[in-house]
């Protein structure tokens, strides 16, 4: 009698804690709902019989304007396609979420993270909510039949046909471009010149002083220009055979660079150039008789160089005049 009463206390005391363990998780649920984020409004469109592949959205607002929505990246049986910040005259900036389902059966989306745009809002989170994703079709369907057969076009070919018209334009094109291109015709031999002997300075002023007096610039009244051509020619020769640049430098300049060097007829060179400065630059006429005897100086004076050329050409052994010939 008194195991039979033992045991019926036992099963009472057990049902007894079922139901205060039932109580405390309905009041665990009550509280999670009263103590839910008072900032965030939630809602949610188009999130009736979905399937996979369609779209739901998931509006968030609050009271105040709201900078930005974190999605975690746990995420795996929703996907969020877009994360839009709509901002309304007169309302404050709130978020409108499109999300795609992954899955199908019953699958809860997480809580967010909301953040304010202004810092002295406190951050919020969303609620979770749980959704029934409604499958394509049954799980035991598991094969796959054909609706209709393959429909035939009118005038359809086999394939060979297609495959052999492909090789026959590339043949074609192949020999359109073979027989169609250009021979090359070889280049005709050219003939190698030999180089023109370079012409020693002193020729090369001669041909120039020649030219002036063809010219005949004094019968014009052009003694400026003539004196200046004079002088220009006896300059050049200076430059190319001495290495002294007469052409940029004063007849002052000159004599004091030619005292240095050393060169042939250093003083006649010297009255020369002083006596093409009068004409150029003191606005003196000198006679006819004195520029011709000027321009006879200088032609001597040239072709002195061709005799001291032979005597350095005489000077050399007889190998060496060879080489060069050759």
């Amino acid at each position: 009698m008194n195991t039979l009463v033992s045991t019926e206390a036992t099963a009472s005391f057990g049902i007894k804690m079922r139901k205060l363990f039932a109580l405390i998780l309905l009041f665990l649920s009550l509280s999670c709902l009263l103590f839910a984020d008072e900032n965030i409004v939630q809602s949610l469109e188009n999130d009736d019989d979905l399937s996979v592949g369609d779209r739901f959205y998931f509006n968030i607002r609050a009271e105040y304007p709201l900078n930005r929505v974190v999605v975690p990246d746990t995420l795996t049986n929703f996907k969020v396609i877009k994360d839009e910040r709509i901002t309304e005259a007169g309302l404050p900036a709130h978020f409108r979420l499109t999300i795609v389902p992954l899955l199908p059966g019953y699958h809860s989306f997480p809580s967010l993270q909301v953040q304010p745009v202004d810092g002295g809002n406190p951050i919020a989170y969303t609620d979770r909510f749980r959704l029934n994703i409604v499958p394509v079709r049954a799980e035991s369907d598991t094969t796959l039949i054909d609706i209709k057969a393959p429909l035939r076009y009118p005038y359809q070919s086999p394939g060979w046909l297609y495959l052999l018209a492909v090789v026959l334009l590339l043949v074609l094109a192949f020999l359109f471009f073979w027989f169609g291109r250009k021979k090359t015709v070889p280049e005709p031999i050219k003939l190698v010149t030999a180089p023109e002997p370079k012409l020693p300075n002193w020729k090369k002023s001669l041909q120039k002083l020649i030219d002036l007096q063809s010219m005949d610039l004094l019968s014009k009244d052009m003694v400026i220009q003539h004196h200046y051509e004079l002088s220009w020619i006896l300059r050049e020769f200076i430059m190319y055979e001495y290495r002294i640049a007469a052409l940029e430098m004063t007849t002052f300049e000159i004599r004091e660079a030619i005292s240095r060097v050393g060169i042939l007829q250093a003083y006649e060179v010297n009255r020369f150039l002083a006596f093409c400065d009068m004409a150029k630059f003191a606005k003196h006429k000198p006679s006819l008789e004195a520029t011709i005897e000027m321009e006879d100086w200088l032609k001597g004076y040239l072709l002195a160089f061709e005799v001291i050329e032979a005597q350095k050409l005489l000077n050399k052994p007889q190998g060496e005049i060879n080489a060069a010939n050759r």
